[in-house]
């Protein structure tokens, strides 16, 4: 593949992660947040897999996409998870999510560097099976795993309840009892009260969407509607924007390393960037599967330097509060940004993408943590997605700013992003605090 096609393949999982984002919200409002995920996570493991077998570019990119669509409904889980926790507890456990994302940045590059480097090959006709084919199919397990444990789970007690199915609720609550105490002995509900059984209109799904949509944003959550919504594009930009420009940071400050072995005096990082030739005269038609082995260590850095951060939150959100950790998380990734500008080896580019990521990831999460503690049961669903639809076009938007400015003039992506955290930074301070001391 050449660069142009690598770019395809990446923009397909973020267009459809960026479509799927907002109609998973929906489904979850309308038909429940584990019958959302269930699908989600089917469609994704399913797709994953045909996708690590496909001989075919445009079969690839297809795949690639419904994959991204599956996904994106993955934030769906905050609204599952937050609707079955005590406000005394939900911030705290929302935020221990995070930690499995952290788990999951350090676990893949360790999958990656054992299987990936492996030679055999599996040739029958014009089928081709090899080592990166085997890791697609591994990546799509936890899709497939999850997927199975939340058919053996219950569905949101709070939905059931915002929905009138009164009898599903209390079989709900006993499922959990249970759980928690070994036995259906002794449980102590025997009626639900409010709400009232709500009569819905029986819409089409494009009519119902759309009504999700403008019910949100004319309701009085509208507020906090946008300023979440503006949050999420801009530090998803940011993220994504610098993120996916590290790796190549790493190459070609490796490059500039190796190739002039004496001080040349560089002012700043752009003009070492700038000296790397990124269109080769001559185009090697060969595949090269090569992958520098400090790459894998690098991601595995990177990951590991997340630990902290993930850790930190959730043991001091009740004190501290959500709106803290945001402020701080999202100001100082926009000063790491900043002094990326600065650099002058791929240690301090290390350092600062470390830095970067630990802070911006949580960022990012503690958005969905508070958009879950900010809406009502019967938004909150259609609330997480839109503002994850938001990040996804930031996404976007990341990908093309970089390519364009990268090579000339690489300070633009830097005061993008750094520009786009300081104001994220300073929106959540108009959004309203929460915890139990604000839930009636």
């Amino acid at each position: 593949m050449t660069s142009v096609h690598k770019g395809i393949l990446n923009g397909a999982s973020m267009m459809g992660m960026f479509s799927g984002s907002f109609i998973w919200g929906y489904v979850a409002d309308s038909k429940g947040r584990r019958y959302a995920l269930i699908l989600c996570m089917i469609m994704d493991g399913v797709f994953s897999i045909i996708s690590s077998v496909s001989q075919i570019y445009p079969v690839l990119i297809f795949c690639r996409l419904m994959s991204g669509f599956g996904v994106s409904g993955a934030t769906v889980l905050y609204s599952y998870l937050g609707e079955f926790i005590n406000s005394k507890y939900r911030e705290k456990f929302l935020c221990w999510m995070e930690m499995f994302w952290t788990s999951g940045v350090i676990l893949l590059p360790c999958v990656a560097w054992l299987i990936i480097p492996q030679t055999f090959r599996i040739e029958y006709g014009f089928f081709l099976f090899r080592s990166w084919n085997l890791f697609v199919i591994i990546c799509a397990f936890p899709s497939l795993i999850l997927a199975y444990l939340l058919v053996r789970l219950p569905e949101s007690p709070k939905f059931l309840l915002a929905k009138g199915k009164h009898d599903e609720t209390i079989d709900c609550l006993k499922f959990v009892y249970k759980w928690n105490n070994k036995t259906k002995d002794n449980f102590p509900v025997t009626s639900l009260i409010l709400p009232d059984c709500i009569n819905e209109q029986s819409n089409s799904f494009l009519n119902g969407l759309y009504e999700s949509t403008v019910g949100l944003f004319t309701s009085k959550f509208k507020f906090i509607a946008i300023i979440t919504c503006i949050i999420q594009y801009g530090a998803t930009t940011s993220y994504y924007m610098l993120m996916l420009w590290f790796p190549e940071l790493m190459n070609r400050f490796r490059w500039y390393e190796t190739s002039y072995l004496g001080p040349k005096n560089m002012t700043n990082m752009c003009e070492i960037v700038s000296m790397f030739k990124t269109e080769p005269e001559k185009i090697d038609q060969k595949c090269n599967d090569d992958i520098d082995q400090s790459v894998y260590l690098n991601i595995i850095i990177i990951g590991i330097a997340c630990i902290p951060t993930s850790l930190i939150v959730p043991l001091f959100v009740n004190k501290l509060g959500l709106r803290f950790f945001l402020v701080v998380s999202f100001l100082g990734s926009g000063l790491s940004a900043a002094l990326l500008y600065f650099i002058t080896s791929s240690l301090e580019n290390l350092v600062l993408s470390s830095v970067f990521e630990a802070l911006s990831s949580v960022g990012i999460s503690l958005m969905y943590c508070i958009a879950v503690e900010l809406f009502p049961t019967e938004y909150r669903g259609m609330a997480v997605s839109i503002g994850s639809t938001f990040g996804k076009i930031g996404a976007l938007m990341g990908n093309i700013v970089v390519g364009v400015f990268i090579d000339e003039l690489c300070v633009i992506p830097i005061l993008v992003s750094c520009s786009f955290l300081i104001i994220s930074g300073l929106l959540v301070l108009t959004l309203p605090k929460t915890g139990r001391t604000n839930i009636k």
